[in-house]
């Protein structure tokens, strides 16, 4: 049985409010050791100077290159792991192609509105994005379910799904129908479930709160009562300060911190119920895909690979040290208590059944990662020492 809340709480925890548990502590040493690895929770400024690891793909010299890629990211570059995927991919892609790629990144905003770069794609006036599944389409509950899945798998099972259980191929459908080839080109491990201003103390304590949460967890919160909405980073930053905001998730602690939504809300909790995988994907205009080379789209797979990789080592590998700098600045790390981790499932439970009556992509996805999880099961079940 896996009993032991894998919490880390950095401070000395004198009481338990009611109804709220703190996580339990291994922090208290981890506050003075200085001696550790010290993972970086920031991008350059200068993207070219982007510390990849040693086995990264090396800068290629384009004098003509046969293709340009123009991707637009809807993360800015100096957002931790976010951010910096789609660097990555700048430099690999060129790599891969042996120097038939060329291929420029921008911020959002940079080359059309942000609030366009999804048609700017779809008509090729943009070649690709760095997103999100469920950016497309925020009311799609079947992109929302290929983003991420509320109580769903972590990483090893829902990566097998993904790809050798009929999850990319569901993917790829339902993204060719809206102009677009895509392939998985990052994933992070699981994000925080929150920054609040004032403890939640029961399940009953969500209604009327205003919270700002994305796809399917979102739609949970909202059956509980909350007031949900969507917000940029900035917009969450301005409404926590204003007092307007009760409470909000965005990401990873390391992306979380660097926002430093702290300065404004004290309670940060766990575990991401919400969000337990993320899954971000480049999506590239159809016929933009349609003129590479079959060498050249291998080249591009080749790197968004390698990225999914990167991503989920280095996101597991930078959270303790955020966690350690959060808490240094008075947060209180909590673990939501049984009786609201059973609410916020039994309300996913109803959620996913309305959504497959109702969406037939929905339905299709959810029923395909269903059964691969029920045969998956037996096999982690003899296969794991706990």
């Amino acid at each position: 049985m896996r009993s032991i809340i894998i919490g880390i709480v950095i401070g000395v925890v004198f009481g338990v409010m009611a109804g709220t548990t703190f996580v339990a502590p291994r922090l208290d040493e981890a506050r003075t050791d200085t001696a550790g690895t010290d993972a970086s929770t920031t991008v350059p400024d200068d993207a070219e100077s982007l510390d990849l690891p040693s086995n990264a793909p090396p800068k290629i010299q384009i004098s003509e290159p046969v293709s340009r890629l123009r991707i637009v990211s809807l993360y800015p570059a100096k957002t931790p792991i976010l951010g910096e995927l789609p660097l990555r991919i700048k430099r690999a892609i060129p790599a891969a192609s042996g120097g038939r790629i060329a291929v420029s990144v921008y911020d959002p905003g940079a080359l059309v509105d942000a609030d366009d770069t999804l048609d700017a794609v779809r008509s090729g006036a943009v070649d690709a994005v760095f997103a999100a599944p469920g950016y497309w389409d925020e009311a799609d509950a079947a992109l929302q379910l290929l983003t991420s899945v509320p109580f769903g798998p972590g990483a090893e099972e829902h990566l097998a799904w993904f790809y050798h259980g009929g999850g990319q191929a569901l993917l790829r459908r339902n993204m060719k129908a809206k102009g677009v080839h895509a392939l998985l080109c990052g994933a992070i491990p699981p994000e925080a479930s929150g920054w609040y201003r004032h403890p939640v103390r029961d399940a009953d304590g969500f209604a009327g709160l205003k919270i700002r949460a994305f796809g399917l967890g979102g739609d949970v919160l909202k059956k509980m009562g909350a007031d949900v909405v969507q917000l940029s980073p900035g917009e969450i930053l301005a409404q926590f300060e204003l007092g307007e905001l009760d409470g909000a998730e965005y990401s990873l602690p390391s992306v979380d911190n660097a926002f430093a939504f702290q300065k404004f809300a004290r309670n940060y909790y766990f575990p991401g119920w919400h969000q337990p995988l993320t899954l971000l994907t480049l999506a590239i205009n159809a016929k933009t895909w349609a003129a590479l080379s079959e060498s050249d789209r291998h080249a591009v797979a080749t790197a968004c690979g390698d990225n999914v990789r990167y991503a989920l080592a280095l996101g597991d590998a930078q959270q303790f040290e955020a966690l350690k700098q959060i808490s240094l600045a008075g947060v209180q790390i909590r673990r939501w208590p049984d009786e609201i981790l059973t609410a916020f499932h039994d309300t996913w439970k109803e959620i996913a059944r309305e959504h497959a009556q109702n969406n037939k992509a929905f339905s299709e996805t959810w029923d395909s990662l269903q059964r691969f999880r029920r045969d998956y099961a037996i096999w982690y079940e003899i296969s794991r020492i706990e």
